[in-house]
């Protein structure tokens, strides 16, 4: 699996897009007691230590219930992690008064009315 952060950089009022891209065979992460978020991206990441806190960050926002206090130093035991590229992001429900949205097995549509 191959995981893409964009980070956007603005240089001399140009805007470019700049993609890191990072292969990791898993989905997800059991986390281990006495373990941490750090050990857990190096050894995701042993040989990218510059990608490390994207990785880092990315852990975070897919799985803020495995935090204590909501504090990545707080990583509780025993939890299982979703790592970047095998959930989908959590996005906002759409308008329902702007969109129709059709719900099959594999997911949803959601267009939006004319």
């Amino acid at each position: 699996m191959l995981i893409a952060l964009c980070t956007d950089m603005v240089a001399n009022a140009d805007t470019s897009t700049r993609i890191e891209v990072y292969a990791i065979s898993q989905h997800f992460r059991d986390v281990l007691p006495g373990e941490t978020l750090g050990d857990i991206v190096k050894q995701l990441l042993p040989n990218s230590p510059a990608m490390h806190k994207s990785l880092l960050n990315e852990i975070v926002q897919l799985n803020p219930d495995a935090f204590g206090s909501n504090n990545p130093d707080k990583l509780k035991a025993n939890i299982r992690l979703w790592l970047p590229g095998s959930t989908p992001l959590r996005h906002k429900i759409p308008d329902e008064n702007q969109y129709d949205t059709r719900s099959f097995s594999w997911g949803k549509v959601h267009r939006l009315r004319r």
